[in-house]
């Protein structure tokens, strides 16, 4: 019989689990190491990154004054953020500028240094409008990449309520102001007697230029644009950019800028009597005055809207290097965000579909057709036709159709092309301007050698810039010159229909001597002395001409200007015409 072992043993605990749990402790001690290192390590480069190592960075910003208040507080915040790049610590400043002032500068930048009277230079640029980025546009590499817009205020008149009412119920355009402004129209014929012409002060600058644009737009009839240059240099463009010119020059004691001239227009007790009826603004600038305002709207004309659209356009100069153009990048994203967008709404500025509460004096309309902004050839030449516009005066053109006129003067002859250029000329002169046209040579009617092809009168009479165009497409050389004889009758003629409240001239346009020996140069004298009104005489000599000596000494006795030109084929001719018919 078998027996039972007596010595029990205590059972073991397996070695398989225990080893397994050991390693999973020894992975998660391992894996928790490596984060902590991981984390470490990662402090210690944000560490180094904050200590700014490479030192401080300021990105300097150019910002138009309407928006520069907005942008320098959103500086100051973004500043306290303490932004690193590239191992900068970086921080903001804002210089207020006027748009067009930096637009010039940066026209030279790619070619040499920043105008250090403008201040800093600056690596990133905030303009009124998309305008003056085109105007440097075609300097090329001085933006990089494309601007964002950062806020928007339409571009609207600052007008008294009565006025404002009184062009909402005419329906009043763009197109329409050059019309009133030069009193072709006034404003009478809208239902405020005793107010005449609009007095519209235009100050140099931003919103002004916009508001150029709109009118050259809609009488360009581009719908919503852009303009383009040969629309710009268009006759009826000019004229109309002249018109708004001269009758803002005509205002005695305007302000310069459009803050003021919107302060002033409001403190005027007595619209109609006041210096100036309306000045263009922004919507955001007319509402920022509040009460101070209380007695203006802000109204929009019919057409297309002009936009102060505020891109933020970093530059591409040889003084941004790549810690200020990224900065420049983050700060803009920066502006971008909800809480710096209701910053620049509270202040009455458009961001997308957030429009600022509306107002008496700007009632926050929606937009309808946006006008996009002219190119930048199309800008510029708006405004050199505003700066330099043509005078309204009263001149007849007296033109030598002598043979000598029909010779050959490089692609055409010495008519043709003085045809031509006077022909320019005209298309660009105010409707308001007094023109007529005269031409002579021997015999051309009967036995006097001059001929009267258009009696000289308003541009806006009728369709006499049509029938000048018209006379001066027909020209062909005659025979021998009376010039003498013409500037004579000429003279008397304007004299005796003498225009007043602007120059009066006489034209002469020739391009050889006197041939007509029965009217002297002692009669010419005489006969131009002492006249009742102060009728100039102007002289265009072409070629060679040995008359010029007598031509000049008439032309300083009246109080004229005498030109030579080599030739009717270069630049000269328009040169001079534009000088003495401007």
């Amino acid at each position: 019989m078998g027996q039972h072992r007596s010595d029990r043993r205590a059972r073991g605990v397996s070695k398989g689990p225990v080893i397994a749990v050991v390693s999973v402790i020894l992975l998660v001690l391992a894996v928790v190491g490596w984060f902590q290192l991981r984390d470490r390590t990662s402090n210690e480069g944000t560490t180094a990154a904050g200590a700014c190592v490479e030192g401080d960075a300021t990105l300097e910003v150019a910002s138009s004054p309407d928006i520069a208040d907005q942008i320098r507080e959103l500086a100051a915040r973004y500043t306290a953020t303490d932004p690193v790049v590239r191992d900068h610590c970086v921080s903001v400043s804002v210089t207020a500028h006027d748009s067009a002032a930096v637009a010039d500068a940066l026209g030279g930048a790619p070619r040499g240094p920043w105008n250090g009277d403008l201040g800093p230079a600056p690596a990133l640029w905030i303009p009124s409008s998309s305008q003056s980025v085109n105007r440097v546009a075609a300097t090329g590499g001085v933006v990089d990449g494309q601007p964002k817009s950062l806020a928007t205020s339409p571009v609207v008149l600052a007008a008294p309520r009565e006025l404002a009412l009184a062009f909402t119920a005419a329906g009043t355009g763009w197109q329409n102001l050059p019309a009133l402004q030069s009193g072709k129209d006034t404003l009478d014929g809208l239902g405020l007697p005793g107010w005449g012409s609009l007095k519209l002060t235009l100050p140099a600058g931003s919103p002004t230029d916009q508001a150029l644009d709109a009118v050259a737009a809609s009488t360009a009839d581009v719908g919503a644009g852009p303009l383009d240059e040969t629309q710009a240099a268009s006759p009826q463009v000019t004229a109309a950019i002249a018109a708004l010119a001269n009758g803002s020059k005509a205002i005695d004691g305007a302000p310069t800028s459009t803050a003021d001239a919107t302060s002033a227009l409001a403190a005027q007790p007595e619209p109609a009597k006041g210096t100036f009826h309306a000045v263009p603004s922004t919507e955001q600038q007319i509402r920022a005055l509040g009460k101070k305002a209380s007695g203006l709207v802000a109204f929009a004309p019919a057409g297309a809207t002009p936009v102060a659209d505020h891109p933020a356009a970093i530059l591409a100069t040889p003084w941004v290097d790549e810690t200020l153009g990224r900065a420049a990048a983050q700060f803009v994203d920066f502006l971008r965000q909800p809480e710096q967008v209701r910053t620049l709404v509270d202040a009455g500025f458009r961001v997308g579909d957030d429009i600022p509460a509306a107002t008496d004096q700007a009632p926050m309309p929606p937009i309808g057709q946006v006008l996009a902004p002219a190119t930048g050839p199309a800008q510029q030449h708006l405004l050199q036709t505003f700066a330099n516009p043509a005078v309204p005066q009263a001149t007849t053109i007296l033109l030598d159709v002598s043979g000598s006129m029909g010779y050959d003067d490089g692609t055409g002859t010495r008519l043709s092309n003085t045809v031509d250029a006077v022909s320019r000329q005209i298309a660009s002169l105010p409707d308001s301007s007094d023109i007529g046209l005269w031409v002579y040579s021997r015999g051309l009617d009967g036995n006097k050698p001059y001929l009267v092809k258009v009696s000289t009168g308003p541009l806006s009479e009728g369709t006499r810039r049509q029938q000048l165009d018209s006379a001066l497409q027909s020209l062909r050389p005659a025979t021998a010159t009376s010039t003498y004889a013409s500037v004579i009758a000429a003279h008397k003629s304007a004299v005796s229909g003498f225009v007043a409240d602007r120059p009066n001239s006489v034209l002469l346009i020739t391009d050889g001597p006197n041939d007509d020996t029965s009217t002297t140069k002692q009669q010419l004298t005489r006969e131009l002395t002492g006249s009742a009104q102060p009728v100039r005489v102007d002289v265009i000599s072409i070629a060679e001409n040995s008359d010029q000596a007598t031509l000049q000494a008439m032309a300083e006795q009246t109080g004229g200007t005498f030109t030579a030109v080599p030739s009717t084929q270069g630049p000269e001719l328009g040169a001079a015409l534009g000088q003495m018919l401007s």
